[in-house]
């Protein structure tokens, strides 16, 4: 049998894995926890799991466009410190109001018949503020007109 840190070798070599995943897999493979913390560890030290990197890597790569809510979620769910995600999502090249911006356009090309209250359930589901919406929703109409006839205040 493979030691721990060959394991967590292979895993690194095929994906980048976070901390908390290269322990959870190498826990699932019956090492024990000593075994999996000098690995983890080693690791760390010969900087091949780096969490920072990792989670500034997944906001960049993320191509559904997203509120900040739902992309620091997704990155704690992988094993991120939650104060790191943040930090990580906020430094990203894009604002939150320009994904939601087009994370509407978007919707509007590939459904053009979309209704305001339609418009807005879409992109709350995709975890940006009500808030965020509305004010995009208020914009384009304005510069475009109302969506499915419906009249915004």
């Amino acid at each position: 049998m493979a030691t721990a840190w060959v394991s967590a070798l292979r895993m690194i070599a095929r994906q980048r894995l976070t901390q908390t995943q290269v322990w959870q897999r190498l826990e699932r493979r019956g090492y024990d926890d000593d075994d999996i913390r000098a690995a983890v560890e080693r690791c760390r030290a010969e900087g091949l799991l780096d969490d920072s990197l990792y989670a500034q890597l997944y906001v960049a790569g993320t191509r559904k466009a997203v509120g900040d809510a739902r992309l620091v979620a997704q990155l704690v769910q992988k094993g991120i410190d939650r104060e790191a995600a943040s930090h990580a999502v906020a430094e990203g090249d894009r604002d939150e109001s320009t994904r939601c911006y087009d994370a509407l356009l978007k919707l509007l090309r590939t459904k053009p018949g979309t209704s305001y209250p339609s418009a807005a359930r879409a992109l709350e589901r995709l975890g940006f503020p009500a808030s965020l919406i509305y004010r995009h929703l208020r914009e384009h109409a304005a510069v475009h007109g109302p969506l499915a006839g419906i009249e915004l205040d």
